[in-house]
């Protein structure tokens, strides 16, 4: 590469590009083994509204896809608790897990309204919990991939 071809690049970083998501991973290990049993991706931040929302949801979906293969787990908790999110399409991306990856899902307060209708319609009466991989409470969807064979 010549110095005008690196001249033309810009920086650029996800904290500014993904409205300030973060994410963190922690793990729990099979008994007595370096094996990854468990994996927890925890998201904070703020999901722009609609296709605003877009650099956001490649920066979720990018990030569980990292964690999966980094870590390699037989089961991922996604843990949406602090993430404020009130609509957009793109959001239902980050629920594709692979089916054979065992997976749960933890909503939030500023969320949970909006990943119901995302779920199951604009007008729906019904929950994001009704739904059996998604917990508004973080020991009962640890207890529920725990139990997962």
């Amino acid at each position: 590469m010549n110095k005008g071809d690196k001249q033309s690049f810009r920086s650029v970083l996800l904290k500014e590009e993904c409205n300030g998501m973060t994410c963190d991973f922690s793990v729990i290990n099979m008994r007595d083994t370096h094996l990854i049993d468990i994996l927890l991706i925890k998201f904070s931040g703020e999901y722009r509204p609609g296709s605003q929302g877009k650099a956001e949801s490649g920066y979720l979906v990018g990030m569980v896809k990292l964690g999966i293969e980094v870590w390699r787990p037989f089961k991922v908790a996604i843990d949406l608790q602090d993430v404020k999110y009130e609509w957009g399409d793109d959001m239902a991306l980050l629920f594709d897990a692979p089916e054979d990856l065992k997976t749960v899902v933890i909503v939030g307060k500023d969320n949970k309204r909006a990943i119901s209708t995302l779920l199951y319609g604009i007008d729906t009466d019904k929950d994001a919990v009704d739904n059996k991989f998604f917990f508004d409470e973080f020991a009962r969807a640890i207890d529920k991939l725990k139990k997962m064979k």
